[in-house]
């Protein structure tokens, strides 16, 4: 596969330091908006294959030229959500397959959401090509997780909570930070929180739906609901579900942090006149936040990332927690990356490699828990992020338990 690796950020530069590593990438493209940055990136990765582009993703005529130029086969947009219905098209036009990691937000403000993006799946039946949505850690491992739930351990599922835990602080920062894109974590929190519930959709208020849970290693942390895209995909694909939501852990700092954010309008992408110019509140926000790739190195703690399968097996009503844990010091020390970033940049590598070799196939607009989770869960081990499943009753069962019903093909 040739690959091009659109947005150098921290989530971009993990996925384009696997791709590096892969033996079936004959070539990779890393792009960056910024001049430099892709260089910067390339530089750093320091082999002949991997080539630079100083490449907007909002000019959807720049991005299907490289895509042509370079011949690349597959595009992982790791820029902000905002491009993906641009990217999408410039794939279409340039005949390339395309992967993101993540939707814009509730709200009716115009940035592209995943409808939008599954309106085009006609178009992309049409072209022979695959577009996946969503393929980071959650959503993604999250959906991966859900589909594999629903094959292995439940007859029938009737519950998908995702939970996201987190206990990283950093080094020398007390405040509000973010370990991914700090304009898509506020937009996220503060948007208001789509969830599922008997047989239709809900907006929930941001920052609501207070829930302790109990996240394996990382013990009880507090979760609130957070717009996320799993919510609304699990019920397309799993219709027989009653529940499907998404909870954040947010700590006392970060929760009164984007409340004061929303309740002054600081969560706002509009543009406002501040004497004799005009500025986006968020913009300023972010602008005054940590870089989330300048984060590598300076976080201590670990994060986990898990799907609470709910359901029946074997005429019993069952629940299982299948999930990743990841150290900060153990991605910094494989990557030199931080945790968050590392869960979030290796899952499109993977989901690329099974596209190349045929064990992912389709065509048209898909997401993640559309395909056959085996393939996906065998490489994660592989590549770094050991799963685990817990059983709400009986405690922790070992991955390989469940394959001895229906192991793997060689």
């Amino acid at each position: 596969m040739k690959v091009l690796v659109l947005g150098c950020g921290a989530v971009g530069t993990v996925s384009a330091l696997k791709f590096a590593q892969e033996p079936s990438c004959e070539q990779l493209v890393v792009a960056d908006a910024v001049p430099g940055r892709a260089q910067q990136l390339a530089d750093r990765i320091g082999r002949p294959h991997v080539l630079a582009l100083t490449l907007n993703a909002g000019d959807r005529h720049a991005v299907a030229r490289a895509l042509r130029e370079t011949q690349s086969t597959i595009l992982l947009n790791a820029a902000l959500p905002a491009t993906n219905l641009v990217v999408m098209r410039a794939c279409l036009d340039a005949g390339a397959d395309y992967i993101d990691m993540a939707s814009g937000g509730a709200e009716n403000d115009g940035t592209p959401k995943l409808p939008d993006q599954f309106a085009l799946d006609a178009e992309f039946r049409a072209a022979g090509r695959l577009a996946l949505l969503g393929m980071g850690a959650d959503p993604g491992t999250s959906n991966v997780y859900a589909a594999y739930a629903a094959k292995h351990l439940l007859d029938e599922v009737t519950e998908l909570r995702i939970r996201d835990g987190d206990t990283s602080v950093c080094a020398g920062h007390d405040g509000f930070l973010a370990t991914f894109s700090p304009w898509v974590f506020i937009d996220e929190c503060t948007c208001g929180a789509v969830s599922w519930r008997d047989g239709a959709y809900h907006l929930e208020e941001a920052l609501t739906g207070y829930e302790p849970f109990n996240f394996p290693e990382l013990g009880v942390l507090n979760t609130y609901y957070v717009d996320h895209e799993e919510a609304r995909t699990l019920p397309m694909f799993f219709p027989g579900i009653r529940v499907a939501d998404f909870k954040l852990c947010l700590d006392e700092t970060t929760w009164a942090t984007l409340k004061v954010l929303k309740d002054l309008g600081l969560n706002r992408k509009d543009k406002v006149r501040v004497g004799d110019v005009e500025v986006s509140p968020r913009d300023l926000v972010v602008s005054l936040l940590p870089e989330p790739r300048d984060l590598a190195g300076r976080m201590h703690g670990k994060t986990c990332v898990g799907t609470l399968a709910r359901g029946i097996r074997d005429g019993q009503e069952r629940a299982y927690y299948i999930y990743n844990v990841t150290s900060q010091e153990h991605s910094y020390r494989e990557l030199g990356v931080q945790a968050t970033a590392y869960q979030t940049g290796i899952p499109p590598v993977i989901a690329a490699r099974l596209i190349a070799s045929g064990e992912w196939t389709g065509t048209g607009v898909l997401s993640p828990e559309q395909l056959d989770p085996d393939p996906f869960m065998r490489l994660l081990d592989e590549s770094g992020m050991p799963w685990h499943i817990r059983d709400e009753e009986t405690g922790i069962l070992d991955p390989e338990y469940i394959w001895i019903e229906e192991p793997l093909a060689a």
